[in-house]
């Protein structure tokens, strides 16, 4: 048995956009064949195609056979927080960035995440692809990035990639920032890479700033992620990356008033 590590894109979500499509090609074929000009409705499939191949160009260029930008990602959040102290990854998903963390550096690592039932990975599915690679260290917990269900200054590191955009039992994503801080212990280092440009999810990327620092954090880098990481289409579109921003630093001794 393999560990199974999905993609950020969902393959149901793809299967339906082809299934559409299929079904009003079928339809306007079949209207076709007693009144011709019913063929014009397959043309309405053309939307629906266009979604599907967007969704499954983006699945390969983010995988392992294709620009495995899902992994240069992960790379880039190992390399902003370094080797030492104990590491939470907030939306863990299947695990399989911290299991690189892991192989890399045996330690105490811990993964939240809600699991919600549309996404194709599960608690039992991260634990599963850690006992597969055969890390240990790393427990997996239920919980929201907006109530993390850990202690105060725990963390010696703290990632996030692509979740704080997703939580939805609140209406101020920040939220989620000031918890991943709360966690952190002083001089404690953070990364978080996220939709933080897209102003369907936050209002400015200066309001996450001000957030990150309001909460103790010092901020070394904040670079669009197309600036550090190459996003050839369709990654480069708004509803993929165009938004995706990089942001790491350290937590200070006393958030600042």
């Amino acid at each position: 048995e393999l560990p199974v590590y999905p993609t950020w894109i969902r393959s149901g979500r793809i299967f339906v956009f082809w299934l559409l499509a299929a079904a009003t090609i079928v339809v306007g074929a079949a209207i076709g064949v007693v009144w011709l000009p019913g063929l014009l409705v397959c043309a309405l499939a053309l939307p629906f195609l266009y979604i599907a191949i967007v969704l499954a160009w983006t699945s390969h260029r983010l995988g392992p056979r294709g620009d495995d930008v899902q992994g240069r990602i992960h790379q880039l959040l190992i390399d902003s927080v370094g080797r030492d102290g104990r590491l939470l990854d907030v939306g863990c998903g299947s695990g399989q960035l911290l299991v690189r963390f892991a192989k890399s550096n045996p330690g105490e690592y811990v993964g939240v995440d809600y699991w919600g039932a549309d996404w194709e990975y599960s608690r039992a599915q991260a634990e599963r692809n850690a006992a597969l690679e055969g890390v240990s260290g790393i427990r997996f917990l239920h919980g929201s990035a907006s109530k993390l269900p850990l202690e105060n200054a725990h963390f010696g590191r703290v990632v996030s990639s692509l979740t704080f955009h997703e939580v939805r039992d609140v209406q101020d994503k920040t939220r989620c920032i000031e918890e991943a801080l709360r966690v952190l212990e002083h001089g404690g280092r953070f990364a978080f890479i996220d939709l933080f440009d897209d102003p369907k999810f936050f209002k400015s990327r200066q309001m996450v700033l001000d957030a990150v620092r309001l909460n103790g954090g010092k901020i070394d880098t904040a670079q669009s992620l197309s600036q550090v990481i190459e996003l050839r289409f369709p990654l480069n579109l708004a509803k993929v990356l165009k938004y995706a921003v990089a942001i790491s630093g350290s937590r200070q001794q006393q958030p600042k008033q």
